[in-house]
């Protein structure tokens, strides 16, 4: 059982990861990551939140091997969605918690 929870550690760490690097990669005003205690805030600008809408890459996310998978990656499709419909609309979320038992919360600004 340990090692499935550390492959899917993995896999999920990856996804961020290309997920970052993907986001990042076109734009100069990318999205921003604050430190908080316990947990992290990620921010995502108005091309990054369209670019979320339109690649729906919340469904990829959710087709993650975590517990918190499903729940993040259709609540970040909503969101992007909602919000791309507003100019300067905007997501931004928060993640707590051990890694086994993540929560948080997500914002459709608009």
């Amino acid at each position: 059982m340990r090692i499935a929870r550390k492959l899917a550690a993995g896999a999920l760490l990856a996804a961020a990861a290309s997920v970052s690097v993907v986001l990042g990669a076109g734009s100069a005003s990318a999205f921003a990551v604050t430190p908080l205690p316990g947990g992290v805030q990620v921010d995502l600008t108005a091309a990054d939140t369209a670019w979320v809408a339109n690649s729906h890459i919340g469904q990829a996310i959710a087709g993650l091997p975590h517990p918190s998978a499903a729940s993040f990656g259709e609540s970040l499709d909503s969101a992007a969605a909602m919000s791309s419909q507003f100019p300067g609309g905007r997501v931004v979320f928060t993640v707590y918690g051990p890694f086994d038992q993540l929560n948080g919360t997500m914002l459709a600004l608009q």
